[in-house]
């Protein structure tokens, strides 16, 4: 792996990076990481509020959209992380009890089942996620609720993530612009990963520029850039 500048106190992002990538299961060759995570086998990781890790594989949850990781809404005037309020929300509904997720017949997701219940539901219940046109009648209703009791990104105003993501932010968000949480990293072998907020060793790690180290504000923008997951 490439080496990074280190910051006093943090080790290199070498072996941070290499500690990452060989305490997990790689299950890129599993049939399907989906249905092992529903049978308990591998973990399941959260990268934002509507978007889960099942050993090298990467799922949007079903149903819903959520702020992402680099959005701000608005409360009460001020500006707050919301896209990290949901990706956090949902890493909390985890917690370390087993998460059983199946795809969904038409292939648009997984439906991701834990303690609680079925979490998409309790993210838009709870306000950190909007129902995707089409949701089922439940998830609609349940973001009536949530709008109705202003809970989460309804307690002000924010930008539809689908906009979000197309480039338009509230006025207040191009007023005061904050570094873009999504850290990718080149490894020596070439190989380009990245790392979200909910990671472990998130903090330890600071890109390198000059090694092809960057920000993000989505995970999908490190996707599309040709970064993947470490995996789990």
């Amino acid at each position: 792996m490439i080496p990074s500048r280190s910051r006093a106190g943090a080790r290199p992002l070498g072996i941070v990076l290499l500690t990452l990538l060989t305490i997990g299961v790689v299950a890129g060759h599993a049939p399907s990481a989906a249905r092992q995570a529903s049978e308990g086998k591998i973990p399941t990781r959260v990268i934002d509020g509507d978007t889960v890790q099942m050993g090298s594989e990467v799922h949007e949850l079903a149903g819903i959209d959520a702020p992402e990781l680099g959005q701000r809404c608005l409360n009460n005037g001020a500006l707050y992380a919301c896209g990290l309020e949901a990706s956090f929300a949902l890493r909390k509904m985890i917690g370390i009890m087993p998460v059983s997720c199946t795809r969904r017949a038409d292939g648009d997701g997984v439906e991701c089942m834990g303690g609680a219940g079925n979490l998409g539901l309790l993210l838009v219940q709870q306000g950190f996620a909007v129902a995707r046109p089409g949701a089922p009648p439940a998830y609609l209703e349940a973001q009536r609720v949530a709008k109705d009791s202003k809970l989460g990104i309804w307690r002000g105003d924010f930008v539809p993530s689908v906009r979000w993501r197309q480039g338009d932010r509230l006025e207040a968000e191009r007023k005061s612009p904050v570094p873009c949480p999504v850290k990718a990293a080149v490894e020596q072998s070439g190989r380009r990963i990245y790392l979200v907020p909910t990671d472990g060793v998130y903090d330890k790690v600071t890109p390198d520029p000059e090694a092809g180290g960057r920000l993000f504000c989505t995970d999908e923008e490190a996707r599309a850039a040709g970064f993947e997951r470490p995996a789990s």
